[in-house]
């Protein structure tokens, strides 16, 4: 299929103060950047290769989406300079990139359409421009498009009559002939192919969104995390929803890694301690069975032992409960310490600081470091050697899912190849 431009150069002055510093394109969607999920979008809709025109905090933008190959894409970059370009300036840069035909869309503009069906019509017509459009009827913004048995009859974002029932979709679909001119914004050269009778239409049914407002923002977040049914769906089926989408986007290299790094600690004759605070202790606990009599490695959980516990919070406090633990337990370099958390312990923010101190602690010795956490801004996340990242896809419910895929990350780990020695009860009866 044709390469995408996505026009991702913008100021994003309408969210400010939210972008002063952090490009429209990164705005958090749902424990994501919203720039990773257009890319899916795109490559789910066939798209294979995509150039990014980027201008303020380009650099950002560049520095997350790398090359493209962990979304399946391959992206190029193109550079506003000093100078803002306009909407088609920054096509017009970015020409050497594009080739003959490409797709054209805005930077913060969601567009859940099919791309194949709008470059099929679009070599139909044989024109040199092809603008989408939808029928907004002025609910999700302003239309402009007066559009009449499959043809553009009238656009204007300016000048909006009553006969305007359709919007400009936001993608567009040119030949590279199209930027020769000179103009600056993507309107003014809509229009004047309009004029010239030289530009084609396309309507879409699947409705749009963005990120250019606070509206959309929150627009796109319920869309993503159920699509339209979701006004109708029960607490109950969003929740299962959401833990499928965790499900599918837990990074399977990080597990593996930490796998090994397990392996490698019990190869060496080391042991595992497990820390847990609240809910992931008991996690941590119910692990440190799994970890003793399915992989036959010698694990231990701080919090298993109350008294001592409850001792030394009363007597010495509770950020150094399991440093102390595990400087009793003699924690030496051969061993391991895998958290289990949903922050991963913050000493800023003092959430959790006796993680953080235990942490500490093992990397004063030499222990190998992992861990099972639930947010990327925790210390555990900083200093981890292996690290899986429950990823958030409802902020409202970062916490349960944490805990509940703790339990799913720790029962692959027991029964990796590198790790399980014993068979289950149930698995064993044939």
């Amino acid at each position: 299929m044709l390469p995408v431009a996505i026009l991702a150069g913008g100021l994003g002055t309408r969210l400010y103060p939210l972008t002063e510093r952090v490009p429209k394109a990164l705005i958090e969607i749902n424990g994501e950047p919203f720039l990773a999920h257009q890319l899916r979008l795109l490559r789910g809709r066939g798209i294979e290769r995509v150039v990014l025109c980027i201008g303020q905090h380009g650099e950002r933008i560049r520095e997350y989406a790398g090359d493209g190959a962990r979304f399946g894409l391959a992206i190029g970059y193109s550079t506003d300079g000093p100078a803002l370009l306009g909407t088609a300036g920054a096509v017009r840069n970015a020409l050497p990139l594009l080739g003959d035909a490409f797709f054209v869309v805005y930077g913060d503009s969601y567009l859940p359409c099919s791309y194949r069906d709008v470059e099929r019509a679009f070599r139909e017509a044989g024109q040199p421009g092809l603008m989408t459009v939808y029928r907004n009827e002025g609910r999700w913004d302003a239309s402009n498009v007066e559009f009449a048995e499959g043809r553009l009859v009238a656009y204007d974002k300016k000048n909006r009559t009553e006969r305007m029932q359709h919007i400009d979709y936001g993608l567009g679909v040119f030949t590279r002939a199209t930027f020769e001119g000179q103009h600056t914004d993507l309107a003014d050269l809509y229009g004047d192919l309009l004029r010239r009778d030289r530009l084609a239409a396309f309507e879409v049914h699947e409705r749009f969104y963005e990120v250019g407002s606070f509206d959309g923002i929150a627009e796109l977040s319920r869309y993503l995390w159920g699509g339209p049914q979701r006004l109708i769906m029960s607490f109950a089926e969003e929740y299962i929803n959401e833990s499928a989408e965790v499900l599918r986007r837990l990074d399977a290299g990080a597990i593996e890694k930490l796998a090994q790094l397990l392996a490698a600690a019990r190869a060496r004759g080391g042991r595992l301690f497990i820390l847990g605070v609240g809910g992931s202790a008991a996690n941590a606990s119910h692990a440190v069975n799994d970890f003793r009599k399915i992989c036959g490695m010698e694990a231990y959980c701080p919090t298993d032992n109350v008294s001592e516990l409850t001792a030394r919070t009363n007597d010495e406090g509770w950020a150094s409960v399991f440093e102390a633990w595990l400087r009793v337990s003699r924690l030496r370099a051969e061993d391991c310490v895998l958290v289990f958390s949903v922050g991963g312990g913050n000493l800023e923010k003092q959430i959790s600081p006796n993680l953080v101190s235990a942490l500490q602690y093992a990397k004063l010795v030499g222990a190998s470091i992992g861990g099972v956490i639930g947010r990327t801004d925790g210390y555990t996340a900083q200093v981890a050697d292996a690290c899986v990242i429950v990823p958030a896809v409802n902020p409202s419910h970062v916490t349960p899912h944490a805990e509940a895929f703790q339990a799913v990350v720790w029962h692959l780990l027991v029964s990796h190849p590198a790790l399980k020695a014993a068979e289950t009860r149930w698995e064993s009866l044939r």
